[in-house]
């Protein structure tokens, strides 16, 4: 697949760790392991889904806890403070308009990650994320003062300000705690998405019982709060550490070769491009300006969304292998047409429309969250070329219908050529989806081995080349440094190591000075030092040779 970046569970290793778990079956257990630490022979994996009842595989998730509510703490924040918390369908200018100029920033940085094709650090990482929650909950506390402020003031260029860094910082957190969710399984990813999902309809629903001023300054607190979830967070199992089997015809596991299954993952970015204009135009019917909720509607609206993330995790823990393929885009499609239907019906209530029209964008988050997990796990880029990437075709389509059903009247002004525009990006949306699931079908009829120059000339296209799904041929040095990053990873699981302590015996194996180990991961000497000793006292081994054999015998 050509996947080797930064992951700490990649795809690409983890054919290693079965071998690894193969071999200590058939030896003996390590007497280095401490009396109660579990060697990888003895890990219990779960046999089937189905002898377990939803529950039970939704239990096993919990490790997760942390890293779902921060995803949720996040997209509360960032709809509180752009997009008035669904009072409205959105806030016009203000949400999509703002979120078209925080595109415009990231995709800067997407051009610098795609042309240096550079891997950020743990280090770096954790810094970006911290500075994102700063500048999240600091627009939203300057959102909130300028909600209190004297009417007389004219404040649209600073609300328009404290907006945008309202979303470039919302966004740049969503992609860290994806980024924390990548190379998992499939029904693990739709836990993380649609649980996350679930938890912030919650939460932003509660800030519509609050007046403007208070709702932004509650959002500044729930943001603030991603701060201990990170730090818990990094204390549990990475949610590619969850065993779990997932379906065989969902996106991780849809197609049975690699081409196939990045063909469909390129393809299918245009289908949600599409769907997301339609979704665009839908939330400013029939002129352009935001619909107004009451507080039926606006109720009828959440129960339907959390009715949705439930039946989507509850149907796929069930074994129901359609659900995130065939069955997510006819539920997005059947909702832009009845939101239409309702539109047409009600003129004069629009908002029972606006209920299917916000279920609609709702579940577009949900299922760019887990695209956006399903490309990190086939690409070798940085996930943050992903993530952002994931936000300019989701994001970036919907932003440019909306901005121009406010700005172009002749769109605006005219009922027969916005619906007619409407049910056309529906049709195109359905159309590219169902042929690429056809396509996808076709393909898998032929052994990879035997597919033609020509098939393989699709699958390598321009468009998979943009997306980072093309095969990357990397260096020698590459190959060995991410197969020692998998082994101290396998060491780290047995004795308990710390992710620190992991990410220092990853370059220490290597051979690398102490020196230049902390010049790497941006310490000091003395606490690089610090590490090694530790890492010798936990794995009771004494030299840099002794981790070598102990890694060649038990994790190679």
């Amino acid at each position: 697949m050509g996947i080797k970046n930064d992951n700490t569970c990649s795809q690409a290793t983890t054919k290693a760790g079965d071998n690894m778990v193969g071999k200590t079956n058939q030896s003996s257990p390590s007497p280095l392991c401490a009396p109660n630490q579990k060697t990888p022979s003895e890990k219990a994996t779960p046999t089937s889904e189905q002898s377990e009842n939803v529950g039970a595989i939704i239990a096993r998730h919990k490790p997760l806890a942390w890293s779902i509510l921060g995803l949720a703490f996040c997209r509360a924040g960032l709809i509180v403070g752009s997009y008035g918390g669904y009072r409205y369908s959105d806030e016009g200018v203000y949400s999509d308009g703002v979120m078209l100029v925080a595109l415009a920033v990231l995709a800067v940085l997407w051009l610098l990650i795609a042309i240096t094709k550079c891997r950020l650090s743990h280090r770096v990482v954790r810094s970006i994320a911290f500075a994102s929650i700063l500048i999240e909950a600091f627009s939203l506390i300057m959102t909130g003062m300028l909600e209190i402020a004297p009417p007389e003031i004219d404040a649209a260029a600073s609300h328009f300000l404290a907006s945008t860094l309202c979303t470039l910082g919302g966004l740049a957190c969503m992609s860290y705690w994806l980024r924390r969710a990548r190379d998992c399984a499939a029904i693990t990813a739709i836990i993380y998405a649609f649980g996350a999902l679930f938890v912030s309809e919650l939460l932003i629903f509660a800030s519509i019982f609050m007046s403007e001023g208070v709702s932004c300054f509650y959002a500044a607190a729930l943001v603030l709060l991603q701060l201990p979830c990170m730090t818990l967070a990094r204390k549990k199992p990475l949610a590619c550490d969850i065993k779990t089997i997932s379906s065989e015809n969902d996106f991780f596991n849809f197609t049975k070769n690699t081409m196939t299954s990045k063909v469909f993952l390129a393809t299918i970015c245009v289908s949600i491009g599409v769907l997301a204009c339609a979704d665009g135009f839908l939330r400013g019917y029939p002129n352009g300006l935001p619909i107004a909720f009451r507080a039926t509607t606006r109720f009828a609206d959440l129960v339907l969304i959390l009715a949705f993330c439930v039946a989507i995790i509850v149907f796929t823990c069930r074994q129901h292998h359609r659900v995130m393929t065939v069955g997510i885009f006819v539920t997005m499609e059947a909702l832009a047409c009845i939101a239409l239907l309702c539109y047409s019906a009600w003129p004069d209530a629009l908002d029972i429309g606006a209920i299917f029209t916000t279920n609609l964008n709702a579940l577009l988050v949900g299922f760019s969250w887990y695209i956006i997990l399903a490309f990190m796990s086939y690409g070798w880029r940085c996930p943050y070329y992903y993530a952002i990437a994931g936000w300019i075709v989701w994001l970036g389509c919907r932003g440019i219908a909306r901005i121009t059903l406010i700005n172009v009247t002749a769109v605006s002004q005219n009922d027969l050529l916005m619906l007619a525009a409407v049910f056309t990006m529906i049709v195109i949306s359905t159309q590219v989806a169902f042929v690429n699931f056809l396509n996808v079908r076709k393909f898998e009829a032929v052994p990879e081995e035997e597919l033609t120059h020509q098939q393989k000339a699709v699958q390598t296209s321009p468009v998979v080349k943009a997306l980072g799904l093309d095969d990357h041929h990397e260096s020698l040095a590459d190959v060995r440094q991410a197969t020692m990053r998998h082994n101290a990873e396998e060491v780290g699981k047995q004795f308990l190591l710390s992710e620190r302590e992991v990410e220092v015996l990853s370059l220490y194996a290597l051979g690398w000075t102490q020196k230049r180990v902390a010049e790497e991961l941006f310490i000091s000497p003395g606490t690089a030092h610090a590490h090694i000793k530790r890492i010798y006292a936990k794995t009771g081994l004494h030299s840099r040779q002794e981790i070598l054999d102990y890694m060649e015998k038990y994790t190679s």
